[in-house]
């Protein structure tokens, strides 16, 4: 039994167009993508600052308009004003993060010897020898 894939591969019809970045795994992530890389990377990427954003922004709108609906009750305009803090906090936060993380001083050091049958006295002992030859 032939199916329509085998049969149109030779014509070249019907077969999927391959594209080279896709199977290298070389594509960019979409926001989804980049959002839930972020839970293993240190910091804030820019999918989660705009995830934030967005849902403060639909919390600001949303108690503004029951506020309205309340006829401007001053629980509900008390919340209006800690989210609006809340909000101002959070952007404050990021904001010092990414001033801290991009400072040169917390980059990691260009090469690292991880290799746990030295400890530090031993390779120190080594390289003191080899400066001796």
């Amino acid at each position: 039994m032939v199916t329509k894939d085998q049969s149109d591969s030779s014509s070249g019809e019907g077969s999927p167009v391959r594209n080279p970045d896709v199977q290298n795994g070389n594509e960019q992530p979409g926001f989804f993508g980049m959002l839930i890389k972020s839970v293993f990377e240190p910091g804030a990427n820019a999918a989660v600052v705009m995830a934030m954003n967005l849902c403060f922004f639909f919390l600001l709108l949303t108690l503004f308009g029951l506020a309205v609906l309340t006829q401007w009750n001053k629980h509900v305009l008390l919340l209006l004003g800690v989210t609006a803090l809340l909000w101002g906090s959070m952007m404050w936060f990021v904001l010092e993060l990414t001033k801290v993380q991009s400072r040169p001083d917390n980059m990691p050091p260009p090469t690292l010897d991880l290799d746990p049958t030295i400890s530090p006295a031993q390779d120190e002992v080594e390289q003191e020898k080899k400066k001796d030859r």
